[in-house]
């Protein structure tokens, strides 16, 4: 009986360490984004996150991804491949972004999601299976 307790509480404890690891990340929300979309504003930084629909084409400098953020409407994401290099999306993948948002009738486009001091904050970022890309 004690060593099937021990059991139990081992197996709880890596549960709880394998769970942590798996999107323990918090994820911006998307008022801000959402706001801009119903409000048709383009230009503003934002920040949020989505589910990545597919991937888009692209080429040596630049990966463009589709992301839903939720029913009404989905995202296109520019990101520079630059130094941090292109990142490993998979249809399904979660995720969390910040960057200039651009208003277009189906949803709008993210971009100037690398770092850059010459832009509000610092410019943007992506964060992907909890690796920040900036």
């Amino acid at each position: 009986m004690l060593l099937k307790s021990r059991l139990c509480a081992l197996f709880g404890l890596a549960a709880v360490v394998l769970l942590a690891g798996c999107g323990g990340d918090d994820l911006p929300n998307n008022d801000a984004l959402e706001s801009a979309f119903a409000q048709g504003r383009t230009g503003v930084w934002v920040s949020g996150h989505g589910t990545v629909v597919r991937e888009l084409g692209g080429d040596a400098r630049v990966q463009r991804f589709q992301v839903r953020i939720n029913s009404d409407f989905s995202l296109v994401v520019q990101h520079r491949v630059g130094d941090v290099g292109r990142l490993p999306v998979e249809r399904g993948d979660i995720l969390a972004f910040h960057g200039r948002y651009e208003f277009h009738g189906a949803g709008g486009e993210l971009a100037l999601t690398h770092a850059d001091p010459a832009q509000p904050g610092g410019g943007g970022w992506l964060r992907h299976r909890g690796v920040l890309y900036n």
